[in-house]
């Protein structure tokens, strides 16, 4: 029997993919409807990196309750743990266990979040040390490193693959998650590396199953874990194998702070919006908007930044050291809580050039997201009466964009 198909045909490109959404959550479930709120948090990861502390935690958690109370989660990413693939085994950075830290962030009025990258394991850790039959083995049938049949990684390499087709994986993967949720108080995980449990060039313990079949396996395996009332973001995942086992979706490259990646991920957040709130919640990566050592930014480069954030209408969790953003920083990053917390919808777009497109708002008005992708400045004539969405400043019936900005007005 072949797969279904089917062909759309109409004027409004929008209406299409919404009729496509409608029919591929008819065919194949979502999660979507347990999404009572949009997430909003702060990330670790873009500021920290691996070297993130449990001190830092806690510094931008007295920091949020200070200026930032919106923000709902307090998400710890990459490197609280001792190896990849060990989750519940902290590292020295977090000496009292991130459990404490996590029953901490709930006294503080908001809630934990944790990154786990489940289905990979570094040489060194326990899980792979203890049970190296658990992982998709090489044709050698020995387990197979990732790094030769595709990317080996981005650190702790090479990277082994549990094996979601393996009964006894299943059960490892179903037990992290519910002691995670049950002992450590974390309802909220960001999945990250899950293209790995898909990996293609390798045998499974079930010699039958496709790497989309041992992919589902491990997912559903790790929802039974996080039960009734979590939330799973995919991350790094593939797409439509994981219909019906996450809740939110990041459709976008990592975010850097520098004009080509903020125009690469809006490009890609806005080619995959029409599945926000239909499939999962669209999580576009996070907000950047202070400078690093190693990643420098203009200030054209962050208003193109801001403005794809606002019609991408999906998720908002804050990637910078929350004490380091100034005033103005702060008062954009509040702006964009109040659209996710009105749950605005994604940006309409005429055409897939992206320059100029209506974010319908949930209490009446309209933001116009205005986007120069080009490096050279560009003319835009607006209705009369917008003002300036973040400024609140009144804007005429034409503005120029310097090449690599962006603007949102407002109307009401």
């Amino acid at each position: 029997q072949s797969e279904a198909l089917i062909c759309l045909e109409g004027a409004e490109r929008e209406d299409l993919l919404a009729e496509l959404a409608r029919l591929i959550e008819a065919e194949h479930g979502s999660l979507i409807g347990k999404v009572s709120d949009r997430p909003s948090g702060w990330c670790s990861w873009y500021h920290y990196y691996a070297e993130v502390s449990a001190a830092d935690i806690r510094e931008n958690l007295q920091v949020r309750a200070e200026r930032f109370p919106a923000l709902r989660y307090v998400q710890i990413d990459d490197g609280y743990q001792a190896k990849m693939g060990d989750w519940l085994t902290p590292s020295a950075k977090f000496e009292q266990g991130v459990a404490s830290l996590a029953a901490e962030i709930k006294q503080a009025g908001c809630e934990p979040a944790l990154w786990v990258a489940p289905f990979i394991a570094e040489p060194g850790s326990q899980v792979f040390q203890e049970h190296p039959d658990w992982f998709v083995k090489g044709d050698d049938g020995l387990p197979l490193p990732s790094e030769r049949v595709t990317y080996g990684g981005w650190r702790c390499t090479p990277w082994y693959v549990l094996d979601g087709t393996h009964p006894e994986v299943q059960a490892h993967l179903e037990q992290v998650f519910r002691t995670l949720r049950e002992q450590w108080g974390i309802h909220y995980f960001k999945l990250d590396a899950n293209f790995w449990g898909a990996i293609h060039g390798g045998r499974f313990h079930d010699p039958a199953a496709t790497r989309v079949e041992a992919y589902r396996r491990g997912m559903a395996a790790i929802l039974r874990g996080a039960g009734e009332g979590a939330f799973l973001l995919g991350c790094n995942a593939p797409i439509w194998p994981s219909l019906g086992l996450v809740h939110g979706m990041r459709v976008s490259d990592d975010v850097e702070r520098n004009g080509h990646r903020y125009r690469q991920i809006a490009r890609e957040a806005f080619c995959r919006a029409w599945q926000n709130d239909k499939l999962w919640a669209l999580d576009p990566d996070c907000i950047c908007l202070r400078d690093l050592p190693s990643q420098q930014a203009s200030k054209a480069d962050y208003s193109f930044h801001l403005a794809a954030l606002v019609a991408s209408g999906g998720m908002m969790l804050a990637g910078d050291r929350l004490q380091d953003l100034d005033e103005e920083q702060a008062a954009q990053l509040r702006k964009l809580l109040e659209l996710c917390a009105s749950r605005a919808p994604s940006a309409r777009f005429e055409s897939m050039d992206f320059a100029c497109g209506e974010v319908n708002l949930p209490e009446g008005g309209t933001l116009l997201c205005l986007f120069n992708w080009e490096g050279q400045p560009q003319e835009f004539l607006l209705p009369e009466g917008g003002t300036d969405f973040w400024q609140g400043q009144a804007v005429g019936t034409t503005v120029t964009l310097q090449g690599g900005e962006g603007r949102v007005i407002r109307y009401t």
